[in-house]
């Protein structure tokens, strides 16, 4: 039967159209047989006779053949045997049918497994398409917001900051010229207070300023880097430094009417050796006249460049401070509000940190007093009492609730905290320094002049109401008592000393 099959196949398949040839396998005649079996009973029982009479067929061909007695006896068999032999193909059918459903069956998830691998490959495809093009806009968008910060971050720099100061018309060229050599200067003096111990410069250099203050060995090295840093920039025709007896000029700019510079170049030195909070103090005046006449004597130019450079506060153009701290921070104002940056050592700039800043004051303010609680008997007695008052909190009517007290001992670093959290900062005269201790000129002027901007007050005087920026020098290192701090806190001074 298995040989007949086969020769049954081949038959079939020569009759069989050719645009299906290549679809069908060896065991294709099973296959066409099971699908026919699939439908009505009796259209598998005629294609059944069908292979029957195919036998036959095949079975005349071969009578002249040697097995012809014996395929004729074959054919003829009992109806019984045929009809086994019927079921044993319907048997063979069935399998086949099984085995070509589970063929079909896989051959089908076969295609549609690859028809979906396909798909998916194209989704992938797409979606791979999708994720780059998104990829791509989220680089350019990061691309273009890390160049706006770049950009902002750059606006920031003190030094760029200036020079658009400058193109606003708040400054001018000539002034931001000298502004950014300050900075500089206060860079190298950052660096060598950082490492004052390990360089030995530590302790007193063996003299004495004008002032009378013992110097020391940073207060000599910083007044060098500012005078070198301010006269190479040439834009300043006098400078007046506390560690200098004289106004300095510069050969090549006297008689030009440029800036007058004045700096503290380290103030609270005495905090030093202790690694305590230091900074410079700087103001510098609009431009005056400093003629030179050849027929006039050494004593005598100088004492005219001397008395241009005695010039009230209100002649300021600018003035700022540079405090050596945990973090070194440059402040200064033009006219135009306080702005504070601070050093980014990364990078070395003074970048933005402090804008448009203003002394807190009412509900913002913070109940601080400062000042030199140790020689509080020295002052007058109405100040004793006004002391007394603010520790007890009756100052302000809150008895029981005292201000809080701070001092550090340096003109910058208590007056830096009263500037960011309000209150007042005490320096009056005492019995000892009837006119103070502080510099007019160089030190009281320009922080004056930056509380006023911050939206506070700087007054001194027997009743603390003389405006300090209306005070003219009488000569460069005159010295002057100051009240500064919160308005409130002031006025609140002003009432009390007019009612004691």
């Amino acid at each position: 039967m298995f040989l007949l099959l086969l020769v049954f196949n081949s038959q079939f398949r020569s009759e069989s159209r050719i645009d299906e040839y290549e679809e069908y396998n060896d065991d294709f005649l099973v296959k066409h047989v099971t699908l026919k079996s699939k439908k009505k009973t009796k259209q598998t029982q005629n294609k059944f006779s069908l292979f029957l009479v195919v036998d036959k067929r095949y079975l005349s061909s071969l009578l002249s053949s040697s097995l012809s007695l014996f395929l004729f006896l074959l054919i003829f068999l009992p109806r019984q045997t045929e009809r086994q032999s019927a079921m044993t193909t319907t048997t063979t059918m069935t399998m086949a049918s099984s085995s070509l459903s589970s063929s079909l069956s896989s051959s089908l998830s076969s295609s549609l497994s690859s028809s979906k691998k396909k798909m998916m490959m194209m989704m992938m495809k797409k979606k791979s398409c999708s994720t780059r093009r998104t990829q791509k806009k989220r680089f350019y968008s990061s691309a273009s917001q890390e160049q706006q910060t770049t950009n902002s971050s750059a606006e920031k720099m003190l030094s760029i900051w200036l020079t658009r100061q400058a193109q606003l018309g708040n400054l001018d060229d000539d002034l931001v010229i000298v502004i950014n050599s300050i900075a500089i200067a206060c860079k190298q003096i950052m660096s060598l207070v950082k490492a004052a111990p390990l360089q030995g410069n530590i302790g007193l250099a063996g003299g004495k300023n004008e002032s009378g203050d013992e110097q020391k060995k940073l207060d000599v090295i910083a007044n060098d880097i500012f005078l070198n840093a301010v006269q190479k920039c040439g834009r300043s025709s006098v400078i007046v430094t506390e560690e200098e007896d004289h106004p300095v000029l510069s050969a090549t700019n006297v008689g030009n009417g440029d800036y007058v510079v004045t700096f503290d170049p380290i103030d609270g030195s005495s905090n030093i050796d202790a690694c305590v909070t230091t900074g410079a103090i700087f103001g510098i005046y609009s431009p005056g006249e400093c003629d030179i006449d050849p027929t006039q004597s050494a004593e005598e130019i100088m004492k005219n460049c001397t008395e241009n450079a005695n010039q009230s506060g209100e002649n300021l153009v600018a003035a700022g401070y540079c405090m050596f701290s945990s973090s070194c921070v440059f402040m200064i104002t033009t006219g135009h509000g306080v702005f504070g940056f601070t050093l980014d050592e990364q990078i070395g700039e003074f970048v933005m940190s402090h804008e448009k800043l203003q002394i807190p004051d009412g509900k913002d303010m913070k109940r601080i007093y400062s000042g030199n609680n140790g020689n509080v008997q020295l002052w007058a007695p109405e100040l004793r009492e006004y002391v007394k008052q603010l520790q007890t909190g009756e100052i302000d009517g809150r008895k029981g609730d005292p201000w809080s007290y701070r001092y550090i001992g340096a003109l910058i670093g208590d007056f830096h905290r009263t500037l960011l959290y309000g209150g007042i900062w005490l320096y009056p005269p005492d019995v000892k320094a009837t006119e103070g201790k502080a510099r007019l000129l160089y030190e009281v002027a320009p922080i004056a002049m930056i509380a006023e901007q911050a939206n506070g007050m700087a007054t001194r005087g027997k009743m603390a109401d003389e405006r300090v920026m209306e005070v003219k020098p009488m000569s460069i290192h005159q010295k002057s008592p100051m009240f500064v701090g919160s308005n409130s806190a002031v006025l609140g001074l002003q009432k009390f000393l007019k009612e004691h």
